[in-house]
């Protein structure tokens, strides 16, 4: 089957189910896995739908006023996500950007945390909205349809007013060697600038993500200070991070 006709089966499933599971795919299409994530990859990027852990969603799907978003029932994520509150202390100024893990990751702050969180994601702030202790700060700028963000130069230059606790970057790739990476150029950019405002830069990754390299470099590893997985500190498969000093949770 070439690659037109599968991605005209992944947009035909997505209008019927809303959501899609890749390994699904790959076994109901009888094409490799890695076939199938390239063509969700590439559909994302022409912003027919949003990308989530192992699967795919309808843009319309996502629903920013509720806690159901799609993936939040896998345990990776869930586990991943409830270990980033560790990062969080009362009156501290977080900065964080766009992507899924991030809103979910807003999504469980709890009541009592008082924080400031500036960021350039409308669906990160819609969420915070009704949190009662936490004051947000939206950076204006070009709005980015597809990934729901601002970019652009107004966006940096806001940035030159700020200097934060921490940064909780968002990301596609995150590589031993290669260090952080992106599949859109001046996202890539704009995450540069952050990390400048930041005093400690840290990504939560899931396992899809470790290891993967993206097109457009954000920063080395040896930038990033803190890394929170779903695994334990300990895992092989975090060796190659932990030899660069990062702090591992």
């Amino acid at each position: 089957m070439i690659k037109e006709e599968r991605q005209k089966l992944i947009i035909e499933k997505l209008n019927r189910d809303q959501k899609i599971n890749l390994l699904e795919l790959s076994q109901l299409l009888n094409v490799s896995y890695d076939s199938i994530r390239r063509d969700v990859i590439e559909l994302e990027d022409k912003g027919l739908l949003k990308k989530v852990h192992g699967g795919a969603v309808a843009n319309s799907y996502l629903s920013f006023k509720t806690t159901q978003g799609y993936g939040m029932d896998n345990q990776e994520v869930l586990h991943l996500t409830r270990k980033a509150q560790k990062l969080f202390e009362n009156h501290q100024t977080i900065l964080m950007d766009g992507g899924t893990t991030n809103f979910h990751i807003a999504e469980q702050f709890p009541k009592n945390l008082e924080l400031t969180v500036i960021t350039n994601s409308l669906p990160l702030a819609t969420v915070l909205n009704d949190h009662p202790k936490v004051e947000t700060i939206l950076l204006g700028g070009t709005y980015h349809k597809r990934y729901q963000i601002t970019i652009g130069h107004e966006v940096m230059r806001q940035l030159d007013h700020f200097r934060v606790d921490l940064y909780l970057m968002g990301f596609n790739g995150l590589h031993p060697q290669t260090g952080v990476t992106l599949r859109h150029y001046e996202e890539s950019v704009l995450k540069q600038k952050m990390a400048q405002s930041a005093n400690k830069v840290a990504v939560c990754a899931i396992a899809e993500k470790l290891h993967n390299i993206e097109t457009y470099k954000v920063c080395d590893i040896q930038e990033i200070d803190i890394l929170v997985t779903s695994f334990k500190p300990t895992d092989v498969s975090l060796q190659d991070f932990r030899k660069h000093g990062i702090e591992l949770l």
